[in-house]
């Protein structure tokens, strides 16, 4: 009994750490979601791929509650492509989200969807590398933000809602390059307003994920409650960081989580 107390309490533990390490990934650089969460919960908690798409989607919902505030606050959003991306992007959450939830029930499709879905994951991964590398590269010529059309930012919304739908991914990887590279908001307003975009999108997917039973809400408790302490302090510290230096913590984040889900 007082070993596997001790494992349980080792296990809680873990998880709240990581869960500070998300919140502060999360804090600087929008990325945090499901793009760090899910590697974390398949790899290093063993969790089945479906399952780690519900429960990353409430914590990133949670999370996204305090860091969306602190980036309101901080001025950090470009309120008018957001709402246009939203109108693109709710309704192609909730019909991605139906749709796997259905799909993973078969008893014959459902095997392979987890491996769709995270074939998909690393695909975005590396999509988002690449543009975040070129962006990057060019972070040190100043450009003015050029607000796109609002039907580019519908159709950006609508690819972005699918993606994170039915993959729980998409705050960090698809909607921070979508406002950054395709709207051309500037990074530090593209990082507000992805977690901002990605909070509704996270508590649609949580929702519809928690009804199919597909996530484990003591887990996404304890890792919401160590996110917590490490957003606030990731905000402030944002607020010092160069557009490189958060163009490459980006970099450096995705690509461990892409080793992450790689070498599992």
């Amino acid at each position: 009994m007082e070993t596997i107390e001790l494992l349980f309490t080792f296990d809680s533990l873990l998880k709240l750490g990581f869960g500070a390490l998300i919140g502060m990934c999360l804090g600087m650089t929008g990325v945090g979601g499901g793009v760090l969460i899910i590697p974390i919960l398949t790899a290093i908690f063993d969790m089945q791929t479906i399952m780690a798409v519900g429960t990353a989607s409430i914590i990133s919902s949670v999370v996204k509650v305090n860091a969306g505030f602190a980036h309101v606050k901080a001025g950090n959003v470009e309120w008018k492509p957001l709402l246009w991306m939203l109108v693109g992007a709710i309704p192609m959450t909730l019909f991605t989200t139906t749709a796997i939830i259905k799909l993973n029930a078969h008893p014959v499709i459902g095997p392979m969807v987890g491996v769709a879905v995270e074939t998909t994951i690393i695909a975005i991964m590396l999509f988002a590398l690449y543009t975040l590398y070129k962006k990057y590269r060019q972070c040190e010529q100043a450009a003015p933000t050029i607000i796109r059309s609002n039907s580019t930012a519908v159709f950006s919304g609508m690819a972005c809602g699918s993606i994170l739908g039915s993959t729980g991914v998409g705050g960090g990887v698809m909607l921070l390059p979508a406002f950054n590279s395709v709207m051309g908001v500037d990074i530090k307003k593209s990082i507000g307003s992805s977690v901002v975009v990605a909070l509704v999108l996270s508590s649609l997917t949580a929702l519809s994920y928690s009804r199919g039973g597909q996530s484990d809400v003591m887990a996404a408790i304890l890792m919401s409650v160590g996110a917590f302490v490490g957003v606030p302090i990731a905000v402030r510290l944002l607020k010092r960081t160069s557009d490189a230096q958060i163009y490459l913590l980006t970099l450096v984040i995705i690509s461990i989580s892409l080793i992450l889900t790689l070498t599992k």
